[in-house]
């Protein structure tokens, strides 16, 4: 190769610059863009910005191919053992455990109306996914009016004899990858539980209960599971923690995050319960 070595370099750096700066702008008018969205679009437009998204292929070949030489039904069965014997340790809760003593006569506010379940399915998002039970969405909400009172004859027998069906125990688990290109079972996989949506209902009119029962007993700074708050008020509450505290001349912030692994998998429903 000849040439001017300096001139090659002037312009290369003059190209870098440029293209650096036409990211930069590139970037500013998504982001700028994105300023109406809710915190679950913010989510995904940056997930697609940094490459965090996948393209839509399924990337459980290569981790096949890495733990169980390319054998996608032997990787299934054994993504299923792993995630059987995370909480195979903790105590099962028999089937005499009931929250109320089922000779007794369930009290009349944990009764619920036909009312009630038809506002439920009408909230149903028609897209939701649906369990093994393969009863889509828009059938539950676009027939409340119809289900509505069978469902219901459910939900309160199921409250009287404190058992939830069998059927609505059982799920679609879906492994989820915690990266692009997993390469362990153990660390980057999350099961995620596709339950009838039957049952989801029932657990959001359940929720509501819990949520009144346990209303100013919940610290101040529980954002998750809290009607009405969402990661966006944890994100506010930290920012202005971290600015109060450096207020002063040289101050400083020490942020500490603590995650606590197969979380809810681990959770004791004995102790739950109590």
């Amino acid at each position: 190769m000849s040439g001017d070595l300096n001139q090659a370099k002037i312009l290369r750096n003059k190209f870098n610059r440029a293209a650096s700066k036409l990211k930069y702008n590139f970037y500013q008018t998504q982001i700028a863009a994105m300023h109406e969205s809710g915190s679950h679009d913010w989510w995904k437009h940056m997930k697609t910005i940094m490459g965090l998204k996948t393209n839509g292929k399924s990337c459980m070949q290569g981790l096949a191919n890495k733990t169980t030489d390319g054998d996608c039904g032997l990787l299934a069965n054994t993504m299923n053992d792993f995630f059987v014997s995370v909480s195979d340790h903790l105590p099962r809760l028999n089937k005499s455990h009931k929250v109320f003593d089922v000779n007794e006569e369930l009290p009349d506010q944990y009764m619920i109306s036909v009312c009630t379940t038809f506002k439920a399915l009408e909230s149903v998002k028609a897209n939701k996914t649906t369990g093994h039970d393969n009863i889509p969405a828009w059938v539950l909400r676009n027939y409340a009016n119809v289900l509505a009172p069978p469902l219901t004859a459910i939900f309160n027998n199921s409250l009287r004899e404190g058992v939830l069906p069998v059927e609505w125990k059982m799920a679609n688990v879906i492994p989820l990858p915690k990266t692009s290109s997993p390469v362990s079972i153990e660390k980057d996989i999350r099961p995620i539980s596709l339950t009838p949506i039957a049952a989801k209902v029932f657990e959001s009119i359940i929720m509501k209960w819990v949520d009144e029962t346990i209303e100013g007993e919940i610290d101040a700074k529980q954002f998750w599971g809290i009607s009405g708050t969402s990661t966006t008020d944890v994100l506010v509450e930290l920012v202005h923690m971290w600015y109060k505290a450096t207020e002063k001349l040289n101050s400083y912030v020490r942020v500490v995050m603590l995650d606590f692994s197969k979380a809810f998998d681990l959770i004791n429903h004995h102790l739950l319960l109590d």
